[in-house]
């Protein structure tokens, strides 16, 4: 017969035996599929076990050889900074440590890095989403002053924890650097050798041993008898407590606490922790304000003369 449509139609008849047939061959083998797709999934998930494959991981950051403060680097240039020296830092091996990321405009391929002065300030900016991808080290900086917590100074090394447990939590790594005047607070009345020997085991030891980067505040033995011996003393513990290799830095300034020193002043230092297996080096130059009242003028000229010395044989 035709239907309104004009197509042929076949009639045929309802055979309960063919129906029962034709629906137990579907029903087997929509069983089969699911058991093939089960298979591969099983296979998939013993692959993955058996091989260790994953997703890939981010590459490291790579190791700080320098740090200094970004806004720093112009008035260096203007005091004379020579290009090729500027070139040779011109990499991510440079952190620079900025309160907002931009580009530098004379080290544009430098790393930007955060400064933290305590660890609920460090813990609070990734919780608000304030650090961007770009940034990978964090500074935690904690020293005996009005811009540490009492907590942190009375206990560096738990503040340490709680800073890189938040910073492990976005992807982060912490670079610590306690002072030496966190002594003061810990263990006060010692002097010299002793304030100098309890800083190593109290904070460089347990510090390095935790933290993923280790900068040592060693700015302030410049032009005393303490200069090299307590950098060597204090870069050889934070290896030894970290003997995966984390990075050390060691801090050199131009007028630590506002006293004034020379370039040779702070290349002794830096080439006493180069010596010792030092990583690279923070570079000060602070000016009067908040954190240094005694400070005075930035001496970039001093800067740029102990960068020049130590080009010819720039630091690993």
């Amino acid at each position: 017969m035709l239907r309104n449509s004009g197509r042929p139609s076949v009639e045929t008849s309802a055979d309960p035996d063919v129906l029962a047939s034709t629906t137990a061959k579907t029903t087997l083998l929509q069983g089969k599929r699911r058991l093939i797709m089960a298979a591969l999934v099983v296979t998939a998930a013993l692959t993955t076990a058996c091989t260790g494959a994953a997703p890939p991981s981010p590459p490291p950051a790579p190791v700080p050889h320098r740090m200094i403060v970004s806004g720093s680097v112009a008035g260096l240039v203007e005091a004379g900074l020579p290009q090729s020296i500027l070139d040779d830092a011109n990499n991510p091996s440079t952190l620079l440590l900025v309160q907002h990321v931009y580009t530098n405009s004379h080290l544009p391929e430098g790393a930007p890095a955060f400064r933290f002065r305590s660890a609920a300030a460090l813990s609070d900016a990734l919780s608000a989403d304030e650090v961007p991808d770009s940034v990978h080290w964090l500074l935690l900086d904690l020293e005996a002053w009005s811009f540490t917590p009492e907590r942190d100074q009375r206990d560096p090394i738990g503040a340490l924890n709680r800073a890189q447990d938040a910073a492990h939590r976005h992807g982060k790594s912490v670079i610590f650097a306690p002072a030496i005047n966190l002594m003061n607070v810990l263990e006060p009345g010692l002097s010299d050798d002793a304030l100098y020997q309890a800083f190593i085991d109290q904070l460089v030891t347990p510090g390095a041993g935790i933290a993923d980067g280790f900068e040592i505040q060693s700015q302030r033995t410049e032009a005393t008898r303490h200069a090299t011996s307590f950098v060597t003393a204090a870069v050889h513990a934070a290896n030894a407590a970290n003997p995966a290799g984390a990075p050390v830095l060691a801090g050199v300034s131009t007028n630590p606490n506002g006293r004034q020193v020379t370039a040779d002043d702070m290349v002794a230092v830096h080439d006493a922790a180069k010596a010792a297996g030092a990583t690279g080096y923070w570079l000060n130059v602070p000016g009067g304000g908040e954190e240094c009242p005694d400070c005075g003028e930035p001496r970039y000229r001093v800067a740029v003369e102990f960068l020049k010395k130590i080009s010819t044989s720039p630091t690993p």
